[in-house]
């Protein structure tokens, strides 16, 4: 029989063995999705890559001593030692199994999650966790979900066949170890696995996210994190929780933030009032316009500027001709960004002109119910009729409750078609929305009305109808997304053109925006291609003002000022927005988005990108590539200061009551 070594333990050695393993397949599922996203890795020198496997083993062992402390802890106790016990070597094995099995999961969603967010499965992914049924329906359409199941089996097989080795080959194959040395070794592998679990021995912090921003490459920096140790660190904190969100805030807090915020806005330092009332201003235009127009305000599907022809298309192929030819009659602005990378963003900041804050969606909470006045109730305070279609569940992230309690008086959604005409998860086509909407309008014997029409086909599983449009080539990999965006762009042009063609819509202003952009070559995790949308507004009759291209900076948050500028109707502005074509306002102009514990910042031809409990990043909207937070310093903290305390404004005047005009 062989024997052990006298000061070993065999029991101990089992776990270093089972703790390296599990480390190695964190740095293969690593090694997979830069193989999976080589793409985004071309402009990265190989040593940098070599660094975020190295960096990245700080993440893996932290993800692996969370794992192995409770197995060591029930493992290596006299009375359940695995050493001596079937029974609890078997529980202990099968426990690894299922950590492990766990951990990995996330690692294998991770993959498409990053592709499509451009960073790491974090508690994002927590947001949507009431609409299971329909996001699993998505994801089955859009990826190739058998595929990735096939490559996660395997993976898992091979690491428990290699655990269930090692287990064999320390443990049952090999006598057993002394108490004392088990005892001993227990508490040093307890140690151990607190450091690396803790992953830093500094007093004040222990690994955070932000340690793994080692280089000027944010591609390299996220690689090295490990996507179960971003979104547990979510997970535990209660990610999106009243309670985090008050916390962030309090990280962030600056006594000066709401007249730093009313100077950017152009605003009086403060208000005498008693109680305190959100920002605001009441606008008036002398004279008020008596014949305002309808209002049709289309919020296209992840209709990214980087793909239309108008505004500097990066591909190949003419994917937005409808639209351009619009632009070329219209008011088109050149500069505009949306607030989030998510639909329910672009929706909030659009008719309301409020930024998204950190903690749940503000669209899900009660508190959400009729506090806040943004297009839906101006307009419908001036006589306006006004109404919301999407083409898929209205109750996706809770938006018809949401809306209709926010000054939308009607919901068109699925529902008002033939199960038979939806064609995904997402619905009905684009251009049947488009055609019901056109319907409901007819019937309105005259009504003004003020309409916001949310497409869907623009987006995966990119299913789209078989309609005559010019198509991307088969040979093109992206051309299902590519024929997915042409289709969209044929049947916002179809619509307009048949609105024109109706001398009811005579006196008809509309207004196309997007929801959020589309990455392209991301070099940044806030990476600016995912928030540059189109801005047009183009009129209906024979009032249109003459073509313009505007270049003046701007985003979502406008949007609600900017067409009560051109109605010219009175009301109370409760909005973080200013008028982009109001000629009067010399303030400088920016752009503000956010995207979780991320806040990027734009003035002036600069990029702040600050993240809380991680590193700022300052960029020359010119050289995307160069960080310029060392050398710009103090003009990086200005713009810090103003893009923390914009966010802070926002979060408390949420907690403030609205107060409504009387009429």
């Amino acid at each position: 029989m062989k024997r052990s070594p006298k000061y070993l333990s065999t029991t101990a050695t089992y776990f270093i063995v089972a703790a390296v393993l599990l480390t190695l397949f964190f740095q293969l599922w690593r090694l997979i999705l830069l193989l999976a996203t080589s793409n985004m890795a071309e402009a990265v020198p190989s040593s940098v890559l070599v660094q975020s496997f190295l960096v990245g083993l700080r993440f893996d062992f932290a993800v692996t001593s969370y794992i192995m402390l409770p197995l060591v802890l029930f493992g290596m106790l006299p009375f359940i030692d695995i050493s001596r016990s079937k029974i609890a070597r078997w529980i202990n094995f099968v426990l690894l199994i299922i950590l492990s099995a766990a951990a990995f999961f996330a690692n294998l969603v991770d993959i498409e999650f990053f592709r499509f967010f451009n960073t790491r499965l974090n508690g994002t992914a927590l947001l949507w966790k009431d609409e299971q049924s329909f996001m699993f329906s998505m994801i089955w359409d859009m990826y190739p979900v058998v595929r990735y199941f096939l490559l996660y089996f395997i993976i898992l097989a091979v690491f428990i066949i290699l655990a269930r080795w090692a287990l064999r080959r320390l443990i049952v194959h090999l006598p057993q170890s002394p108490v004392w040395a088990n005892l001993v070794y227990m508490i040093l592998l307890i140690a151990m696995f607190v450091i690396g679990a803790r992953g830093r021995i500094e007093e004040k912090s222990p690994l955070r996210w932000g340690v793994a921003y080692f280089s000027e490459y944010d591609y390299a920096n996220q690689l090295a994190l490990n996507p179960t140790f971003t979104f547990l660190s979510d997970a535990v904190r209660d990610a999106g929780s009243g309670k985090q969100a008050r916390q962030l805030m309090e990280e962030i807090n600056d006594p000066q933030a709401e007249t730093i915020t009313r100077r950017m806005l152009g605003l009086p330092d403060s208000l005498a009032e008693s109680p305190p009332s959100r920002i605001y201003r009441s606008v008036r235009f002398d004279p008020s316009n008596d014949n305002p127009p309808n209002v049709i305000l289309i919020i296209m599907e992840s209709f990214g500027s980087t793909r239309i022809g108008t505004l500097g298309n990066r591909l190949p192929y003419d994917l937005s001709p409808h639209f351009d030819s619009l632009a070329n009659d219209g008011i088109c602005f050149t500069n505009v960004y949306s607030t989030g990378m998510h639909t329910y963003a672009g929706l909030f900041s659009t008719l309301y002109g409020y930024p998204p804050v950190f903690g749940n969606l503000i669209m899900k909470q009660a508190s959400g119910k009729d506090h806040f006045w943004g297009l839906p109730h101006i307009l419908r305070e001036h006589g306006y009729r006004t109404m919301f279609f999407t083409t898929h569940d209205p109750h996706f992230d809770n938006m018809q409750g949401f809306l209709m309690a926010n000054g939308v008086d009607k919901v068109y959604s699925m529902f008002d078609w033939d199960p038979s005409e939806r064609v995904s998860t997402l619905g009905v086509p684009d251009h049947l929305m488009f055609d019901h909407a056109i319907d409901v309008f007819r019937n309105l014997s005259g009504a003004r009305f003020f309409a916001t029409l949310l497409t869907g086909s623009n987006h995966g599983p990119w299913i789209i109808p078989d309609v005559e449009f010019e198509r991307v080539p088969e040979s093109e990999h992206l051309h299902k997304s590519l024929n997915a965006f042409k289709y969209s762009d044929w049947a916002l042009g179809r619509f307009v053109r048949t609105l024109e063609s109706n001398p009811a819509f005579e006196n008809t202003l509309v207004v196309v925006t997007a929801d959020n952009g589309i990455l392209y070559e991301p070099v940044a995790d806030m990476d600016l291609t995912q928030y540059q949308i189109p801005l047009l507004f183009y009129w209906i009759g024979n009032n249109r003002p003459a073509p313009e291209r505007i270049d003046r900076l701007g985003g979502q948050l406008d949007i609600v000022a900017t067409v009560m500028g051109q109605l010219h109707l009175d009301y109370e502005n409760y909005t973080f927005g200013r008028d982009l074509l109001d000629s009067t306002d010399t303030i400088a102009p920016f752009a503000h988005f956010s995207e979780w514990y991320n806040i990027g910042y734009i003035e002036d031809q600069y990029y702040l990108i600050t993240r809380i409990g991680g590193p700022e990043s300052l960029y020359r909207l010119s050289d995307p590539m160069t960080n310029l937070t060392d050398s710009l310093h103090d003009l990086m903290r200005g713009y810090r200061r103003k893009a923390l305390a914009f966010y802070q404004t926002a979060y408390h005047n949420m907690q403030l009551p609205l107060r409504p005009p009387k009429r």
